[in-house]
């Protein structure tokens, strides 16, 4: 089960590769995806996001006050809340700081989600719970969570005191954006798309070549097939006299 984990800002990060960390201790069927570190050396960045968002079951987007409405959360979130629908998961508001309220008093796109206070023990709870749920639903299980509740009051004060010390002050503007503009993400995204209708383009001349081909055999065997015909024909007598004389 593959969790995606958006963030945008220092605070934000942090949260997300803690968060990630920590999930692991429930399952080990459990996949957290958090692009700081979890993206290859040498891949593509946007290309493997893109990959990650669309396997993804589960989705947790880790909010402070100043990214509400920075692109990386609003674009990955919108991006989430499609696939995750479709395989009949959740997207999560994992909230710093604040609560619902504050998403609804900026006009979040995220308001539409239950959140989730990240200092709120039997909110971070209930979120394991919906984890569990999804994953064992996926793999046809009835859910259970005595495991989950047992272990989670064990492993709860790691996440905790990792959470408080995370500094909300450090959000500056620059921080809370993402490194690259929209302009550039859109031109990026406009540029996968012309390179994923390049490759149906040839994909189809391909297979109409490859149709074009079979059906010219059948020709060209029917054309030899008459030659062949032909040439193992008797010749009428008269050809055959000729032939006698002519070399007599």
């Amino acid at each position: 089960m593959k969790i995606f984990l958006s963030w945008s800002g220092l605070p934000s990060r942090t949260c997300a590769e803690r968060l990630a960390s920590w999930l692991r201790y429930f399952s080990d069927e459990i996949e957290p995806f958090v692009s700081s570190d979890s993206i290859r050396k040498g891949a593509r960045g946007l290309d493997e996001i893109k990959k990650q968002l669309d396997e993804s079951s589960f989705g947790i987007a880790c909010v402070t006050r100043a990214n509400l409405h920075a692109p990386w959360i609003t674009f990955e979130s919108g991006a989430l809340s499609k696939e995750v629908d479709e395989r009949k998961g959740q997207l999560v508001p994992f909230l710093l700081e604040g609560s619902h309220d504050d998403l609804e008093a900026a006009s979040s796109p995220l308001r539409q989600f239950q959140s989730t206070r990240a200092h709120d023990e039997e909110d971070v709870l209930n979120m394991v719970r919906t984890i569990n749920s999804v994953l064992r639903e996926s793999a046809n299980r009835h859910p259970d969570n005595t495991r989950v509740d047992g272990l989670f009051r064990k492993v709860w004060p790691e996440l905790r005191d990792a959470l408080a010390m995370i500094d909300l002050t450090a959000d500056t503007p620059e921080q809370a954006l993402p490194s690259r503009s929209t302009e550039e993400i859109l031109e990026d995204l406009t540029s996968l798309m012309r390179e994923q209708i390049t490759r149906i383009t040839d994909l189809e001349q391909t297979v109409a070549a490859l149709r074009e081909e079979q059906t010219s055999l059948p020709r060209i065997r029917s054309r030899f097939t008459g030659v062949y015909e032909e040439a193992s024909r008797p010749a009428p007598p008269s050809a055959v006299a000729m032939d006698n004389e002519g070399h007599a």
